[in-house]
């Protein structure tokens, strides 16, 4: 089992954290406020996935805990610390959060007020003041650590997610032209649950996408090839999206295809053009993901001469179901633009793949 950094560093957190506000409490000369835990628990619910937000993070559940130490007091003060008011002022947070845009520190300023408000021996000012501060020392280090410590990088892991969400799209794409040649074509439902997963896949891929991107567009990484590379790895992500629903509608045209025996040199044809894009997607994916290099493939098919042939036997034949063969070849041209866009932006060559 893998231990990942974050894993370590909210380890760190707690620690550091445990180990400062005891000294603090040391320096105050009375252990009894029990400050640790509260600082422990807010270092540990600070630490975030990504650097931005981390901080913001930080800035949120500050505001937060100003907001939850502004009302404990106000209900010290006031009408008092029992369960009623305390319900009353935890409904109070929610809606002063909810007014300033703070929906994900709700809890922290929540916790605050908890933590501030239930005493046992009396309501001690003090008591309070010290727990706030061990509550932003949890805070403190929770975020420093992150940004200073061993920063969340995601490129490995958005790597391993896309050369995933391929080999899903390629075992499909695969299935899809292979009913160019057989008769008993894949069940329509087979294909919508496939789809079905690598949408699943694609919404996951687009989540680490969305982590790599918020580092490098906050920090020092955030120079011209940087950003050009996150751009083309989104693209990569789009191009797949884009495909699958090109692959959609190609099946629907190979199941409408007329079989008859005159058709099938067409229908050799056809898979044998889908089936060099397939092998192009595999070298374009393992350069992309894997970091191979990548290698020009002959083709072996003439793209054009197959639109001729079929705009040949158009002419001759104006059956609705003869239109299927122009529209498969219409989708497997735009899958084929969408590869060489890939080739293109990732600067793809002979000897080797551009990607840093």
């Amino acid at each position: 089992m893998r231990i990942g950094a974050r894993t370590v560093k909210t380890g760190l957190a707690v620690t550091l954290t445990i180990v400062l506000v005891n000294i603090l409490e040391t320096r105050i000369g009375n252990l009894g406020y029990n400050l640790a835990g509260m600082a422990a628990i807010t270092a540990i619910i600070a630490m975030q996935p990504t650097i931005k937000g981390s901080l913001k993070t930080f800035r949120n559940r500050v505001v937060a805990t100003f907001i939850g130490t502004v009302i404990t007091l106000a209900l010290a003060f006031t009408l008092g610390l029992n369960a009623f008011y305390l319900g009353l002022g935890s409904i109070a947070i929610v809606l002063i959060c909810l007014a300033l845009g703070l929906n994900e520190s709700i809890r922290f300023a929540l916790i605050t007020l908890v933590a501030l408000g239930i005493h046992h021996n009396g309501f001690d000012i003090m008591e309070v003041v010290y727990r706030v501060a061990g509550m932003l020392i949890g805070l403190t280090i929770s975020t420093g650590l992150n940004i200073a410590f061993l920063p969340p990088d995601y490129t490995d892991n958005l790597k391993i997610k896309i050369n995933d969400l391929r080999v899903k799209f390629e075992h499909l794409y695969e299935k899809v032209i292979n009913d160019l040649l057989r008769e008993d074509k894949i069940g329509k439902d087979t294909i919508k649950d496939e789809r079905q997963i690598i949408r699943d896949e694609l919404d996951d891929t687009r989540g680490v996408y969305s982590l790599l991107a918020e580092d490098i567009f906050l920090t020092r990484d955030s120079l011209p090839t940087n950003t050009i590379i996150i751009k083309k790895y989104r693209r990569s992500i789009n191009a797949i999206q884009s495909n699958l629903e090109r692959l959609t509608a190609m099946h629907r045209s190979i199941v409408f295809m007329p079989g008859d025996p005159q058709y099938s040199g067409l229908r050799q044809d056809l898979y044998n053009y889908l089936k060099y894009l397939l092998t192009l997607h595999r070298h374009i994916y393992s350069a992309i993901a894997l970091g191979e290099d990548y290698k020009a493939i002959e083709k072996g098919v003439c793209a054009e001469e197959i639109g001729h042939k079929i705009t040949k036997l158009i002419k001759t034949d104006n059956r609705e179901s003869i239109f299927e063969f122009y529209n498969a070849y219409f989708e497997a041209t735009r899958i084929n633009e969408k590869l060489e866009q890939l080739i293109e932006e990732f600067a793809l060559c002979t000897n080797g793949v551009r990607l840093e």
